[in-house]
């Protein structure tokens, strides 16, 4: 072995002591940053819908059997928010929910999980919350276009998208063309989960592009 040799292998050697030595990467600050997951349709034409109607208020879902809904202050401005997002991408807000092409509705997961799969996305079959497909016209139920399967957690909200104006076909299934699901909103600090409530939804958007 020549003198050459040796040097670059005692480079190498040294440098898989100096690796050896370095802790693995650290994972636990990920619980500071919260989720923003989305999906859609992609058969969908967003471009062909004009119009949408949003309840003033959020479907709170938790261990209490009856309906609850979240409507203060920090409610508002995230419904707000919501409303600001498809203006911005050109749709109409409507007070007439019978002439909105899409429906929006908002739901807070305040303590229990849930876990949704796409053989059976009405998820919240046995609880009497006032968007069932009766709230929104002759519906028996929801369909999605896409495969759906993640878990809901304490302090996730979720936002979906429903085409108001998809034909009524046998069955009358009410599909959802766009959902966001956001997780790890809640801290202690009841400011920063609203911060990061508003923040999450903005995220949702511009990571969703096809919505113009």
């Amino acid at each position: 072995m020549t003198v050459k040799t040796i040097h670059y292998l005692a480079i190498a050697l040294l440098a898989a002591a100096v690796c050896s030595c370095q802790k693995d990467p650290s994972t636990s600050s990920l619980h500071r940053d919260y989720l923003v997951y989305t999906d859609h349709d992609t058969k969908t034409d967003f471009a062909a819908f004009e119009t949408f109607y949003v309840p003033d208020s959020i479907l709170i879902i938790g261990d209490n059997k009856q309906t609850l809904y979240w409507k203060d202050e920090k409610a508002q401005e995230i419904v707000a928010t919501v409303v600001a997002k498809m203006q911005n991408a050109g749709f109409t807000r409507t007070e007439d929910k019978a002439a909105a092409n899409l429906g929006m509705q908002l739901s807070y997961v305040e303590r229990e999980t849930y876990f949704v799969g796409y053989n059976n996305p009405y998820w919240w079959w046995y609880y009497p919350y006032y968007w069932t497909p009766g709230y929104w016209g002759d519906w028996l139920g929801w369909h999605y276009p896409y495969r759906v399967y993640y878990g809901y957690t304490a302090g996730s909200l979720l936002i979906e998208m429903l085409d108001l104006q998809a034909p009524q076909t046998e069955g009358k299934r009410l599909p959802v063309v766009w959902d966001t699901f956001i997780g790890g909103l809640l801290t202690s600090n009841e400011s920063l989960n609203q911060q990061r409530t508003i923040e999450a939804i903005e995220q949702a958007f511009a990571q969703s592009p096809y919505l113009k």
